[in-house]
């Protein structure tokens, strides 16, 4: 199959057409829409320009990117999107996903390209939603009418159409045309520079003072045998201007941390979500899972020497070493049903990271069965890292002590293709922005060690990598 582009002309072989004929064939045989996609090799090597074009501002919009492993995901608008809000949807996701792609045509060069569902929800998606996160989807997964591709194997475009057998084929060989030519003219554009901005007027919810008060609620319940660990999160709230751009920020937090994920989901009138989070909950590529347990935080040093001291006493820390054991044993409990051969080191390794470093146990094996990467996030989610252990126990002390709805911050997003294969990370050092105000949300382990000054200050160090990105890189 021979494609190019030239001139902003897209040239393709028969392979097109003839797939395109396969999909109203299908159509016409199950008297249904059948997915199309075509992708196409394109020539760059940064998708942000793509997804914060000015004009797309009212589209649905989403990116991620990996730099550290060269990998970039961005789409733009969707063909297909569902909202849930049912406490038991995984089911209902992959039924509708296995019958969307079911009979799909796609046309690619590279087999590892195509079609993404892309998605995410709230840590507790059956939860109802504060003024924070009011109108913001509990649960959204979509599949993108355009996404770009950034792997080993270079960069592609895929456009996705429905096809229905009661149009013109040469009808929608001339839309999809014309939609290729629209999107590959996004590429062109000039990212623009990082620009700074003010950010005042913050408010702290909890206050310090009640933060301090529910810890010590907390330190109450935790007993051994009973509650060992219980993950508390606090919303730190401020007033961005109009100059706010989300291009700035994610150019920060990229160049920053590039062994974090970098995201953003964008819902037109709904929301801006976006982060950069240290810690995967879930890869599978075939019947290869790869995850990790990330707990125990220390603050990185001003030079080497100290960075040194302060890596030696994370690593030498009964506290943060006992938060962690916890992380890591309730993951191999939740993962020995469905995986074999677990892999993982009996001593952490230290993750640094530009301001904090952290414990790090990465774990991988192979699954027993043909799961759906969905069948792992919905056993591996909420972590121990992000909500407490017993989960059940932490949860419920979770519910009562947080006084606002954490929304998507601490809960998965990620991606799948038709396979059930993806990758999912958890929503850390992340914020929402809607109506000229910012809510970044931080948290942190609380053990029987904890200390609720210490533990503030920790999420005080959390919240620097957002702040940044908000301020156009001023702390």
């Amino acid at each position: 199959m021979t494609e190019y582009i030239n001139n902003g002309i897209i040239n393709t072989s028969n392979n097109v057409r003839d797939g395109i004929i396969e999909a109203f064939s299908l159509s016409e045989k199950y008297k249904k829409n059948i997915l199309f996609s075509y992708t196409y090799r394109i020539d760059t090597d940064d998708f942000l320009p793509f997804v914060t074009h000015p004009s797309d501002r009212q589209n649905l919009r989403f990116y991620w990117q990996q730099p550290s492993k060269g990998i970039s995901l961005a789409g733009l608008n969707s063909i297909w999107v569902r909202d849930y809000s049912k406490k038991d949807f995984y089911s209902e996701v992959k039924k509708e996903t296995v019958e969307l792609f079911k009979n799909s045509v796609s046309i690619a060069d590279s087999k590892l390209v195509g079609p993404k569902i892309i998605g995410g929800h709230a840590f507790t998606v059956d939860a109802k939603s504060d003024n924070t996160w009011k109108n913001f989807p509990r649960s959204r997964f979509f599949l993108p009418e355009c996404l770009a591709t950034l792997n080993d194997d270079g960069a592609w475009l895929t456009i996705s159409k429905f096809v229905n057998f009661k149009n013109s084929t040469s009808q929608f060989y001339n839309d999809l045309m014309q939609l290729c030519i629209h999107y590959q003219n996004r590429m062109p554009v000039t990212l623009p520079s990082v620009t700074k901005v003010d950010v005042d007027n913050f408010t702290d919810i909890p206050s310090k003072k009640d933060w301090n008060r529910t810890l010590c609620s907390v330190l109450e319940k935790i007993r051994p045998g009973e509650v060992e660990k219980v993950v508390i999160s606090r919303s730190h709230q401020i007033k961005v201007s109009d100059d706010f751009s989300v291009s700035s920020a994610l150019q920060i937090l990229r160049n920053s941390y590039p062994k974090c994920t970098t995201f953003m989901f964008s819902f037109p009138s709904q929301g801006i979500f976006f982060g950069s989070s240290p810690e995967r909950l879930i890869r599978m590529k075939n019947d290869f899972i790869e995850t990790e347990a990330l707990a125990g935080t220390q603050a990185r040093g001003e030079n080497m020497e100290e960075d040194r001291l302060l890596s030696k006493t994370l690593i030498n820390s009964h506290k943060e070493n006992e938060e962690h054991r916890l992380v890591v044993d309730q993951i191999l409990r939740k993962l020995k049903p469905v995986v074999k051969d677990l892999d993982f080191n009996n001593n952490p390794i230290v993750l640094k990271l530009t301001n904090v470093q952290h414990l790090q146990t990465p774990i991988s094996g192979r699954l027993k069965n043909n799961d759906h990467i969905l069948d792992l996030v919905n056993t591996l989610h909420p972590t121990p890292a992000i909500a407490g252990t017993p989960t059940e126990k932490a949860i419920k002390i979770i519910n009562n002590e947080e006084k606002t709805d954490r929304g998507w911050y601490s809960g998965p997003f990620g991606w799948f293709d038709k396979n059930g294969d993806g990758e999912f990370n958890v929503a850390l050092r992340s914020a929402l922005v809607k109506k000229g105000t910012a809510y970044i949300f931080v948290g942190c382990g609380i053990v029987s060690e904890s200390i609720p000054q210490k533990e503030w200050d920790e999420t005080e160090l959390k919240l620097h990598p957002i702040l940044s990105a908000l301020s156009g890189g001023q702390f």
